[in-house]
């Protein structure tokens, strides 16, 4: 009797250690369903769209230049902070300097406008999901060919997992997600590929 109580408690902690360590791909695949079905109810509650948000407009203001280290603290670090403000100044009047010594240099495009929001509608979450990174906000389902990419576990440990998905054009997108509660794991971070991390065309065999 005590050899088969045993037993069931083995089998009873594999199978919740076994719940606890897909439940983020089960989350997954609960924003891809709820976007396909614009369940934004849905939507509020597995994904942090504040922390998504800031996430998405960071990387895409960025663009090729890549994500920088946030700048110093003011209360942690007062003399980095100083420098950081100092060296924004005079780079602003060096460049306005330039500018009025050169008038016929050809001048920095600017940058751009990023709606953000664009890439949060259900629509193009869902597109994310499929790995259409920055295409994302004008993907169509419709348009989508071949099986949806299931997602891959790169990273977990007992509050955040990071499962990853790949295109063979657009490279590997990586969702973050953060443990609230025994088994509900909620979406803070969406990863964009970047130029380091897109698939390299084969070289042929010669």
């Amino acid at each position: 009797m005590s050899r088969i109580f045993g037993l069931i408690l083995l089998l009873v902690i594999v199978a919740a250690a076994g719940l606890f360590y897909t439940a983020p791909i089960i989350s997954f695949y609960d924003v891809r369903s709820a976007c396909k079905s614009q369940d934004i109810e849905s939507l509020a509650k597995l994904i942090d769209f504040d922390s998504v948000r800031a996430s998405l407009k960071t990387q895409l203001l960025a663009g090729d230049e890549g994500i920088a280290a946030p700048a110093p603290s003011a209360l942690n670090d007062p003399v980095g902070a100083t420098g950081n403000a100092v060296k924004g100044v005079a780079d602003s009047i060096g460049k306005a300097f330039n500018e009025l010594v050169n008038p016929n240099a050809p001048k920095t495009p600017p940058k751009p406008v990023i709606d953000v929001n664009t890439y949060l509608t259900p629509k193009a979450l869902l597109g994310l999901t499929y790995g259409a990174a920055k295409d994302a906000n004008t993907f169509e389902l419709s348009q989508y060919e071949g099986k949806p990419p299931s997602p891959k576990t790169a990273f977990f440990s007992l509050e955040r997992a990071r499962l990853t998905v790949t295109d063979e054009l657009r490279g590997t997108t990586t969702f973050t997600f953060e443990r609230h509660g025994l088994t509900h794991w909620q979406l803070v971070h969406i990863g964009l590929p970047t130029p380091d991390m897109e698939p390299k065309p084969e070289t042929p065999a010669g």
